[in-house]
């Protein structure tokens, strides 16, 4: 029999090791060994693509100063190919979509009620007089009540009521009667206003890779 080197007679014996331990070690880990313990990878750093089905939320700044918004006031910005209403009431800030989900009528120029009123903190639909709570994440209190506030017109309110218009969509996407508004949690951070919003999908959007949505 041909004689082997120590060397040779060592690599047997580790191939016979390896073999034996397949059943608790996997080659990647055999493979590391020695070698210093990966950290927990990001998903920036994976590159990973979030689901759009369930889009991860963060706070980001809207661009408006704490002091810009005074009490009752309110401001529309687009973010994120959004157009967001941000309000103030009774010295808290609440930020909603400006899409009635409705007719997908324009919210900005709606009652803001306070505390005193039977709903809470709401925004009221200056066309059809829905009602969305801004304290319970939209929650429709009253749907499609008159037009423009106009007293008579109730029967004409309710007429309507069981229409959602293709432009209320975005923000209504069953098109379902007395849906709620879409609100969006806000704060503010070291005297920036922030709201907690979704990436944007758009089509154009979605044909980027989105890694962290800051």
């Amino acid at each position: 029999m041909a004689s082997c080197t120590w060397q040779q007679l060592a690599a047997v014996v580790l191939v016979c090791i390896v073999s034996q331990s397949s059943a608790f070690m996997s080659a990647p880990a055999l493979l590391n060994i020695g070698q210093r313990s990966a950290l927990p990878v990001s998903n920036r750093q994976r590159g990973m693509r979030l689901s759009p089905a369930t889009p991860r939320m963060l706070h980001v700044d809207v661009g408006l100063k704490d002091e810009d918004l005074e009490e009752g006031g309110r401001k529309v910005v687009e973010v994120r190919n959004k157009k967001v209403v941000v309000t103030r009431k009774e010295g808290k800030v609440y930020a909603f979509n400006n899409k009635c989900p409705h007719l997908g009528l324009s919210l900005k120029r709606g009652e803001i009620t306070g505390s005193d009123d039977r709903h809470g903190v709401c925004v009221v639909c200056p066309y059809h007089k829905s009602k969305f709570s801004l304290e319970e994440e939209g929650k429709c209190k009253v749907w499609s009540e008159s037009i423009l506030g106009i007293k008579g017109t109730e029967g004409i309110g309710e007429m309507i009521s069981d229409y959602v218009a293709p432009m209320a969509k975005s923000v209504n996407p069953e098109r379902k009667k007395a849906a709620p508004a879409v609100t969006y949690d806000a704060k503010v951070e070291d005297g920036d206003i922030l709201v907690d919003l979704p990436p944007d999908l758009s089509n154009y959007a979605q044909t980027r890779q989105y890694l962290d949505y800051q």
